[in-house]
């Protein structure tokens, strides 16, 4: 047990082994376009809220309705956009945590998929509001080619970080 001086108390310091030792984490130079890529993952959601904004207004669905109620002659119409909005959503944190985890490893890779990403799920999202459920798949391969491989690189930075 340590004790240390803070400010004017002293403070009883327990550590196991484990956290005493460090890990330094060097951040590469080109860091940044991950940054910059990570704010345009933004882009999408962005658009897929403008989208179901936009079809809640044009099919006169009331909040709090996350979905046109049964009845609604314009359900489908409206629940496409909102599902091509929600599903943007449901894969949004896991693909940002995998672009910048693998980003440290491999900044420039991460930050072009990370992009790719984000056009596929902007297509992804118009083409869910546009053409019903068929008209998702061009997006949904686009987003792919993005997430997939940054799924993958996650576990070859963790390797190539504790090397």
């Amino acid at each position: 047990m340590d004790t240390r001086r803070v400010g004017r108390w002293r403070v009883k310091v327990i550590l196991s082994r484990a956290f005493e030792s460090t890990m330094p984490i060097e951040i590469p130079d080109d860091y940044a376009y991950v940054v910059a890529a990570t704010g345009v993952t933004m882009i999408p959601l962005f658009y897929g809220a403008y989208r179901v904004m936009r079809a809640r207004k044009t099919y006169d669905v009331k909040y709090p309705n996350l979905y046109a109620p049964e009845s609604h002659p314009h359900k489908k119409a409206f629940d496409c956009a909102q599902r091509g909005h929600q599903n943007t959503l449901e894969y949004y944190a896991s693909t940002v945590a995998c672009g910048l985890v693998s980003g440290l490893a491999y900044p420039s890779a991460s930050a072009a998929l990370m992009t790719v990403w984000s056009v596929g799920r902007v297509m992804y999202a118009r083409g869910y509001a546009e053409g019903g459920p068929s008209g998702r798949r061009t997006g949904a391969m686009v987003a792919h080619v993005g997430d997939v491989p940054l799924f993958f690189m996650t576990f070859a930075a963790a390797w190539k970080l504790m090397a």
